[in-house]
């Protein structure tokens, strides 16, 4: 289980935008697209929304302590390092 502090930028029924922390300064910022049967727990911050640039234009981000099933996160590494 991965530990992941960051911004969620957009939602649907199935899935959550999520950007990372360490990113949410970036302009043009692709968010990653969480299904959400993949987040075991998601704990959202009373922190105040930020606005961030993303590569769709400029979202209010929510802060979010997301734990997400470590088998997804490799298989979203090996894609992204292909």
């Amino acid at each position: 289980m991965a530990q992941m502090v960051g911004y969620v930028v957009g939602t649907t029924d199935a899935a959550m935008a999520f950007v990372a922390e360490s990113d949410a300064g970036k302009a043009g910022i692709r968010p990653l697209w969480l299904p959400r049967k993949k987040i075991l727990a998601a704990k959202e911050s009373d922190a105040m929304g930020k606005r961030i640039e993303t590569d769709k234009g400029e979202r209010i981000g929510i802060l979010f302590n997301l734990t997400v099933c470590d088998e997804f996160l490799e298989k979203v590494k090996a894609k992204s390092a292909a």
